[in-house]
């Protein structure tokens, strides 16, 4: 039988890693000094980590409710100034972080916990709760009387009724009546009058509600209260005043009948701020203004404003959407008037077809586009660390982190991105005193950027560092027997060089870079995704690594080329331009066409017919000119070789590995609007293979 609460499990583990990555934002955000500290972060530090807390105790997640709880009672102490913030302390946080995540793929791929990591950050939290317990102690004997006069509000009178539904939303009444327990000494009446008779009794359904008397040795405020209960007060009708004035004030939070039953704990304490929410006061007396209590009530109905969808079935739709796009592209053959004039009110529907169709294209794409931050946040705090470890002063500025990508773009994204950054801490920046010698300022700066254009993302890792050294490339180049002595290389191509495979200037290895299988590894995940990527640099300015992308791997923008009478597709990105050739201004060996003069340079030749056999239709078929298309790849041009230039139109591709075999030199295929098939040349493996014979 399928656990019933399996699929808010599976919500929790989505939302806590949301959770703990907008712990991390705010903890890289805030400064790192008392004074300058920023309230209303600290406050949302706590609230993500108390919704962690609370999340995990419903699912019985022990070990992280446990950490949870360590963790949120040193946050409320902070956000009480009862304990300092401090750079330690922010460490020390980072290092929960790490546990947390830790702790979370325990619970949801079953990895192993590192609990001697665990063990040793949860001590250095006590440790810290431990020196605020006692100069709390310490304060408390100098302030007798203001601790006379907080007993008054150590005393509460609390009434919580859940709603009938709040069981189906994954959330138990019994758990904040624990947390209620760890507050102080609880005493209870509870309210069975509206319990059914058994054979009348919905499993998923509450009855029961309390009436509680909570005696503490601690002060306790209402935001004590609000903070425990924050995440169901939709589902449940609640009430707490001190004793002493619960004649007078009352703080209330009134569930909705019309809320949403399978709220989600963490999704409300990450959009908290853009709910609307109001204050009153629910007394008519003056004495309110000495000891202000308000209630909380909620105006609208809260709705969500997105909703989480398996990327199975976006992908599922996007290929149902290329097969529209196929079909339409099929039927448009018929949307000439002159040479089907029977059609022309067919044609003026497929013109509005095609106008539909290519807006839907454009939306269902747009479903599984991200925004570019969910790369590059998790580099200000893997910048911050390695800096850390090297003595080095390091900011890091992003820019354009809404630009949106494809998802599956993104997933492939980090290892090159994370390749560039650290390269650029660990090689690129000086430390502060060397920075400090050129007249640089101690705090280095990686920024990270990102912007469309043409149909493409570009994303820069750029650093104000010392530069390329480019006499120590090219040296370290010969050493290899990547070049020799006598190679003529200018400043840009030796530059290159950092992307040949094993390349390293490190002469020692660290745990950070120096084993020479960085670079080339990016640059071979950049081209598997159809990019490119290049260097600049400018000694003692600095270095950009530049990456162009298609925005999504699933259409493709393409130049229809015929050969033979078949069909081919170049990708628009490697094609520089076309030109129509003479036959004598083409150098041969024998009748073979090997490479041409273009822009000063000679390039290679590849006959696109003999490279894949295509049959010959016409044995005389010979043009006064020839057709070439110079491509380019990962530096190197080359010219194709071809019949005729056709449409130039977006394709969806399809995956010849996944529907058919490997073939090398094509990277897939399309169905065109005839229904023939058309394949997509990989213009990287072309030029590679020429060039190595």
């Amino acid at each position: 039988m399928t656990d019933p609460l399996e699929r808010f499990r599976n919500i929790f583990f989505e939302e806590s890693a949301e959770a703990i990555d907008a712990i991390e934002r705010n903890l890289l955000n805030l400064n790192d000094t008392q004074a300058n500290i920023e309230p209303e972060m600290i406050d949302d530090i706590f609230r993500s980590a108390h919704s962690l807390k609370g999340g995990s105790a419903t699912f019985g997640m022990e070990a992280l409710t446990d950490f949870t709880h360590v963790m949120e009672t040193l946050l409320d102490k902070v956000r009480a100034n009862q304990i300092e913030y401090s750079p330690d302390l922010t460490d020390n946080l980072f290092s929960s972080l790490d546990v947390l995540r830790n702790l979370v793929s325990h619970y949801q791929y079953n990895d192993e916990i590192d609990e001697a990591q665990m063990k040793s950050v949860q001590e250095q939290l006590e440790q810290l709760l431990i020196k605020s317990n006692q100069q709390a102690q310490a304060d408390s004997q100098s302030q007798s009387m203001a601790a006379t006069h907080a007993q008054k509000h150590r005393e509460w009178k609390i009434k919580f009724h859940p709603n009938n539904d709040i069981l189906s939303s994954g959330n138990d009444p019994v758990r904040y009546l624990e947390e209620l327990g760890d507050l102080g000494e609880v005493s209870s009446h509870c309210d069975t009058s509206m319990l059914p008779p058994f054979k009348e009794i919905e499993p998923f359904n509450s009855y029961l509600s309390w009436d509680i008397t909570l005696t503490s040795q601690n002060m306790i405020d209402n935001e004590t209260f609000e903070d425990i209960f924050m995440w169901i007060e939709d589902e449940v009708d609640i009430s707490y005043a001190p004793i002493d004035q619960s004649n007078q004030d009352e703080v209330a939070v009134t569930s909705t009948e019309s809320s949403v039953s399978q709220r989600d704990p963490i999704s409300d304490t990450i959009s908290d701020k853009t709910e609307n929410r109001t204050e009153t006061v629910s007394s008519d007396t003056a004495t309110q203004q000495s000891n202000p209590v308000t209630t909380s009530s909620v105006e609208k109905k809260r709705t969500s404003q997105s909703i989480r969808v398996d990327l199975e079935k976006i992908d599922s739709l996007i290929n149902l959407l290329g097969e529209l796009v196929i079909t339409q592209s099929m039927l448009s053959i018929y949307s000439d008037a002159e040479k089907y004039p029977q059609f022309e009110r067919l044609a003026e529907g497929l013109s509005q077809l095609e106008r539909h169709t290519r807006d839907l294209q454009e939306g269902v794409m747009r479903i599984r586009m991200l925004p570019i931050d969910f790369c590059f946040s998790r580099f200000p705090r893997m910048v911050r660390d390695l800096a850390k470890k090297l003595n080095k002063s390091i900011t890091v500025d992003i820019i354009g982190e809404t630009t949106e990508v494809d998802k599956t773009v993104i997933e492939e994204l980090n290892d090159p991105l994370l390749h560039l950054v650290r390269n650029s801490v660990d090689h690129g920046i000086e430390s502060p005193d060397e920075r400090r010698a050129k007249g640089k300022p101690e705090t280095a700066t990686v920024t990270l950027k990102a912007f469309h254009q043409v149909g493409n993302i570009i994303i820069e890792i750029s650093d104000d560092g010392s530069g390329l050294d480019t006499d120590k490339i090219r040296e370290k180049a010969i050493q290899k027997d990547i070049i020799t002595r006598e190679s003529q290389l200018n400043e840009q191509a030796i530059h290159e060089l950092v992307f040949t495979p094993g390349f390293s200037t490190v002469s020692s290895v660290t745990d950070i870079s120096g084993r020479g299988v960085g670079m080339d590894v990016v640059k071979k995940n950049i081209k598997a995704l159809g990019g490119t990527v290049d260097v600049r640099s400018e000694r003692e300015v600095g270095t950009t690594f530049t990456i162009r992308l298609p925005l999504t791997l699933a259409i493709l923008d393409g130049q229809l080329v015929k050969v033979h009478n078949e069909t081919y597709i170049i990708p628009m990105l490697s094609i520089i331009e076309s030109i129509q050739m003479n036959p004598e201004e083409i150098n041969k060996v024998g009748k073979t066409g090997v490479s041409f003069r273009w822009r000063g340079n000679l390039i290679p030749i590849i006959c696109l017919a003999k490279s894949f056999d295509c049959p010959v239709i016409n044995s005389d078929h010979q043009s006064d000119q020839s057709l070439i298309v110079v491509v380019e790849s990962d530096g190197k041009q080359c010219g194709i070789v071809v019949d005729e230039l056709t449409n130039h139109q977006q394709v969806v591709v399809k995956s010849l590995e996944a529907n058919y075999a490997k073939v090398e030199e094509l990277s897939g295929a399309t169905i065109l609007g005839d229904g023939s098939v058309a394949l997509i040349i990989d213009v990287g493996a072309l030029i590679s293979r020429v060039r190595m014979h």
